[in-house]
């Protein structure tokens, strides 16, 4: 969806001039799914000085992306009830007029697998271990390492070879109900060893070994969007290190909560998980 947007102002420079700003907003898709990926672009002329905006209740980051061009790549929530939403709008130009609107989404349903998963007693005590918390919230830390630049190029490629042994946003039932969660990235299966690439450039944010996720590696591959990588045997880049797509950077283990070899790969976007897999099917932010 694109349109453009003409705001007549009169603004007082010696005298009254009449003037306008127009601005062309483009918002992709029109139509978006839950746990999938919303693209928001604003042109402008002349330039503006602040752009704002909020959605679902958070803050939105715009980045410069060229001359009077900005955008913001969104993540929409799994658990988000299908439905009209609004992106609100706050401009400031470099004249000092205001202009404040709205813009309507269409969050549509998704579908998602349920899985029922038996754990033995050493791996379900991490289910609920004080582990569990404390990594959530290390990992959610690097999100903040802000990378104004795309670091990215084109469309990511899956980071192993496998097969899917478990999609996104699946429905997880551990232990006949003592325990659930939603799934918030794709599991890749396959030996112990095969290699891990980076799913695309950017920079190594964390790289560590923890209880419940095992060897992890988290990459920025910059305004916003990171790739989270877990359960890996060994780690072969380093925190601040810059890695190029399709480059060896790890492979693949069952370390931490997992049952079997398998990769872990999370996408966030504006800090919320989506599909990675919608990242390798298209090119996002184009």
């Amino acid at each position: 969806m694109k349109k453009t947007l003409v705001f007549p102002v009169l603004l007082f420079i010696l005298s009254f001039l009449a003037q306008a700003q127009e601005l062309v907003v483009g918002i992709k898709p029109e139509i978006v799914g839950q746990g999938k990926t919303l693209v928001i672009y604003l042109e402008s002329s002349p330039a503006l000085k602040d752009l704002e905006g909020k959605f679902l209740g958070r803050e939105i980051r715009f980045y410069e992306v060229g001359e009077d061009r900005y955008r913001a790549i969104l993540g929409i929530p799994l658990a988000i009830e299908p439905g009209g939403y609004e992106i609100l709008f706050r401009i400031k130009t470099e004249e000092g007029l205001r202009i404040e609107w709205k813009e309507a989404v269409q969050i549509e349903k998704s579908v998602f697998k349920k899985e029922t998963l038996s754990l033995p007693s050493t791996k379900s005590e991490m289910l609920t271990s004080k582990y569990l918390e404390k990594e959530g919230k290390k990992i959610k830390r690097t999100y903040k390492e802000e990378e104004v630049k795309q670091l990215w190029e084109g469309r990511f490629i899956l980071p192993a070879e496998g097969r899917i042994s478990s999609p996104f946003g699946a429905h997880r039932v551990y232990n006949e109900g003592k325990a659930s969660w939603r799934h918030r990235g794709v599991d890749i299966a396959n030996r112990e060893g095969t290699e891990v690439l980076a799913p695309n450039s950017g920079r190594v944010v964390l790289s560590e070994d923890m209880e419940v996720h095992g060897g992890t590696i988290i990459i920025s591959h910059g305004q916003g969007i990171f790739s989270v990588l877990t359960h890996l045997k060994e780690r072969l880049v380093k925190k601040g290190e810059k890695v190029e797509r399709g480059q060896l950077i790890g492979t693949m283990g069952q370390t931490g909560l997992a049952t079997a070899p398998h990769l872990h790969w999370g996408l966030s976007a504006s800090e919320v998980m989506v599909d990675p897999l919608e990242w390798t099917e298209k090119k996002i932010g184009d």
